[in-house]
């Protein structure tokens, strides 16, 4: 049996069968999508109203600082705009600058310096009284350190200038104090959960393609190509190199625009090997799944649902809960677990390896076993 032959006959089909490019196509363009949502979810910076009473200079740095802030939006409006904002849920908070906040800052008086307006409705945006918070102690070690400088070193006002300029530079960097973070007790499970988040998708659908796009496999009629290898005495496992290895081939390629959009952190080469042994081990999957089916009615009510089912349980849609920790356990025998936890930076390597093994050796024994069960 030409080998070759039926690997150049496959591609060919691959690429002349509008319904499979289609679906490839739609494949990579969701998970390209939402690639883009979740980075956009993962840097909305909430908009917060700055009213600014103070007629000082004070006044007019805390309102410097604020706009170096990263996570929140603080912009500069007056009174009458802000309130409207917040009716229209424009603005999601408030900030009013008192009158005399420089003279106070300036004379060491902190109390009634600001007002602040918090939306009820508004998750955690408490937190960005915090941000304020800092951003006023800021503004008091400058306005003690300027005092300094005018009474003790009897700097001019050029120095001061100077010494403005400098602070405007530290209070722009990202953080005062490097900090190591350590995560305890799975406190770092929010962060894990959007990581790669349209390339764990990628993959989920992935599979979906390899079983639906898998009907040669279940076609044990007297033209099915399991049946004719098992006639002519054919090597059931080279056919299915040579029939599988061209959606393999394209499905990675389609991959690299998911890669190209996720903009995350981690390797990306290090993620195309992961996936290339997550698609080998889902492979056998889809051989398993199709030579069980046995026919194409059957195959298209089991794909979605066992694509569904291995992808939910491999924590590649969403991460499981606290309650299901049982399927996560029984996950290790699913290929979607190791790229899960490559796209998480952890090791998946040997893992990814044995998994992908056992389950191309068990499609192979599956479709071998069916193919002499139904010849008879």
């Amino acid at each position: 049996m030409n080998y070759a032959a039926i690997f150049k006959g496959r591609t060919r089909a691959l690429f002349t069968d509008v319904f499979s490019l289609v679906v490839l196509i739609i494949i990579s363009a969701v998970s390209v999508y939402i690639s883009k949502v979740g980075q956009a979810d993962s840097f909305v910076r909430m908009p917060i109203a700055v009213v600014n009473y103070d007629s000082g200079i004070w006044g007019e740095e805390l309102m410097n600082v604020l706009s170096y802030e990263e996570e929140y939006e603080f912009y500069f409006t007056d009174e009458e705009q802000a309130r409207k904002a917040i009716a229209e849920n424009k603005a999601h908070g408030l900030i009013i600058i008192k009158p005399g906040f420089s003279d106070k800052i300036s004379a060491g008086e902190y109390n009634s310096l600001f007002a602040v307006t918090v939306m009820s409705d508004s998750y955690d945006l408490n937190a960005f009284t915090e941000v304020l918070i800092n951003d006023t102690i800021k503004i008091m070690m400058e306005s003690f350190a300027e005092t300094g400088l005018e009474e003790f070193a009897n700097a001019n006002e050029d120095e001061i200038k100077a010494f403005r300029e400098n602070a405007a530079e530290i209070w722009a960097g990202e953080s005062l104090l490097d900090i190591d973070p350590v995560m305890v007790n799975g406190a770092n499970d929010d962060a894990e959960e959007d990581t790669y988040s349209g390339i764990r998708w990628y993959a989920a659908l992935s599979l979906f393609y390899l079983i639906i796009g898998g009907t040669w496999m279940c076609d044990y009629g007297s033209r099915g190509l399991l049946k004719r290898v098992s006639g002519k005495s054919g090597n059931i496992a080279l056919m299915y190199v040579s029939q599988a290895l061209p959606g393999l081939i394209i499905t990675t390629l389609m991959l690299i625009p998911v890669l190209i959009a996720e903009k995350s952190a981690g390797n990306p080469f290090l993620i195309l090997i992961a996936y290339v042994l997550y698609i080998f081990g889902a492979s056998g999957m889809a051989l398993v799944i199709c030579s069980l089916s046995g026919k194409f009615s059957n195959l298209v009510l089991v794909a979605p649902v066992m694509t569904m089912a291995a992808s939910l349980i491999s924590g590649l849609l969403f991460k499981l809960p606290n309650w299901a920790e049982f399927w996560e356990v029984i996950s290790i025998v699913l290929p979607g677990h190791w790229f899960h936890l490559a796209v998480q930076g952890n090791h998946f390597f040997v893992g990814a390896i044995i998994t992908g093994v056992i389950w191309f050796f068990l499609g192979m024994f599956t479709a071998w076993l069916l193919g002499l069960i139904r010849k008879k």
